[in-house]
């Protein structure tokens, strides 16, 4: 019995810091699943290349706005719709949803949780409890057994937790702004280079993009789908790109809904923008994010491409 007090004593020690993160990370799912009642009118939502390419503090210039990036690290459809909805039953509904959807992707349709202990902290949130108890049906005993969850926080999560108590920044805690994750580096990596190759759409993440346009839909939030540039136009990464542009074309028009495809926009050709094949480098998500910017002024003051 002693041993398990500790070990309790221990997590609670560890979640409280945590969720004393005021920049960074920890400081964003602080906002989106620990605090109640935000306010911002537009969310950025997708993985990381949605967190990395959007960034507010352009958007809402531009705009006039308040937005926020919630963009995760490999949120698939699924992961992105538990997100929105466990956000929108604390918090006010964002009047905009602008959701990041790639269609390279899209063939993956597994619920694997990038950096899943992240979420151990917030899980007395029972809604985003049990969103992801869907996805891993570990995450109640996560919840209730520190002998389960424990494991699973390695030093990373402590040096985190002793920045939360002792009030101090992270090396790239300061890289974050309103959830927009920026580049670290300028310089693009050719590491992981892709091979293009025939993908497709699969029946698990079709239901989920659609369960998410009518979520939206069903709750006043006006929604645009974007994708968002990649090195070489996209050719790198399919053969049938066209094809799964097209797909992605016919969901938007039959929702009412607009898409904008920026990969196969010439002004991201360029490598000195991007970090990776996948993520552009704070220079290009500038770039990016005034595109977007001066995009949604001219659909939103139509208003007739919006879904009702």
């Amino acid at each position: 019995m002693i041993f398990v007090s500790v070990l309790f004593a221990y997590r609670a020690f560890l979640y409280t810091g945590i969720r004393k993160n005021k920049l960074g990370i920890y400081n964003k799912y602080n906002e989106l699943f620990q605090k109640k009642n935000n306010t911002y009118d537009v969310l950025f939502l997708g993985s990381s290349r949605a967190e990395m390419h959007f960034d507010p503090k352009i958007f809402d210039h531009i705009t006039g706005l308040n937005s926020y990036n919630m963009g995760i690290s490999g949120a698939s459809p699924k992961i992105s719709l538990a997100l929105l909805k466990t956000y929108c039953s604390q918090h006010q509904k964002p009047k905009y949803l602008i959701y990041n959807l790639d269609y390279f992707s899209l063939q993956n349709d597994t619920d694997r949780l990038n950096d899943f202990p992240r979420y151990f902290p917030y899980l007395e949130n029972k809604l985003l409890r049990n969103e992801l108890q869907k996805m891993d049906d570990r995450f109640t005993s996560f919840y209730y057994n520190p002998l389960h969850s424990l494991p699973y926080t390695q030093i990373e999560f402590l040096s985190a937790s002793l920045h939360g108590w002792l009030n101090i920044a992270g090396k790239y805690d300061t890289l974050m702004y309103k959830g927009f994750q920026t580049s670290a580096l300028n310089t693009f990596n050719r590491s992981d280079e892709p091979h293009p190759k025939y993908s497709l759409i699969s029946v698990k993440n079709r239901k989920y993009i659609d369960s998410l346009i009518l979520f939206s839909g069903a709750n006043n939030i006006r929604l645009m789908l974007v994708t968002s540039p990649v090195y070489g136009n996209g050719k790198l990464n399919t053969l049938n790109k066209n094809q799964l542009v097209n797909q992605l074309k016919s969901i938007a028009s039959v929702n009412h809904v607009p898409y904008l495809n920026y990969t196969d926009s010439s002004i991201y050709k360029n490598p000195l923008l991007f970090a990776d094949f996948f993520h552009l480098n704070r220079i290009g998500a500038r770039e990016f994010s005034k595109s977007i910017s001066f995009a949604f002024n001219n659909i939103s003051s139509g208003k007739t491409l919006f879904n009702k």
